[in-house]
């Protein structure tokens, strides 16, 4: 079980670390539940956030070590990498992959999965960074502009017909009120919703 080798993994490593509180983090290891095979874990889960970080703790560790990229930035699945060096980030691509497929049976979206020029922006977590005159300027993806749209749409009908509590209608789109607040789309989450 995929599982509990993450875990005998992760309380091995942590069992042989110098870590502050050792006791409390292979406890917290331990106590991380099983599932039946075949069910999933919610993506908003906590434990769905510990499974990946679990997960993909040697990748991680792969990429800065052993392939030595120095900037590469992750949340979870998504990664970015910044390299001076395009020919390197072509190679490291197919050992990427194939670290992925082998070690931990995931493949990379090749729809997402692209080398260019930091000069055309880099599209990372329903954001576009640009490098604008040795500035980072964040643009909120219209992708997510518009599954904003369509989300608040909806809730909000569920919200006017008294099928929801407003409690309810803003607890479903806290996630977005804390994206837009970066970036230069402050001010969409009140435009769209209002004062609510």
């Amino acid at each position: 079980m995929e599982i509990m080798r993450l875990k005998k993994d992760r309380i091995n490593y942590l069992t042989n670390s110098h870590l502050p509180n050792i006791d409390y983090l292979i406890k917290e290891v331990e106590e991380i539940p099983l599932y039946e095979t075949g069910k999933g874990v919610a993506l908003g889960n906590q434990t769905s956030q510990a499974f990946g970080l679990i997960y993909l703790y040697e990748f991680n560790h792969y990429m800065k070590e052993v392939l030595h990229l120095k900037y590469f930035i992750n949340y979870m699945d998504d990664f970015v990498i910044l390299h001076h060096d395009k020919n390197y980030l072509k190679k490291s691509l197919v050992l990427i992959k194939e670290k992925l497929n082998e070690d931990l049976k995931l493949e990379l979206n090749i729809k997402k999965t692209k080398i260019n020029s930091i000069k055309n922006g880099i599209d990372f977590l329903g954001y576009r960074f640009y490098l604008k005159d040795n500035k980072i300027i964040l643009k909120l993806r219209n992708r997510t502009k518009k599954n904003f749209k369509r989300k608040v749409k909806s809730v909000k009908k569920l919200y006017d017909y008294n099928i929801i509590t407003e409690k309810e209608f803003k607890k479903s789109i806290s996630s977005y009120k804390g994206l837009l607040k970066w970036g230069t789309c402050n001010g969409l989450y009140y435009r769209v919703v209002g004062d609510k």
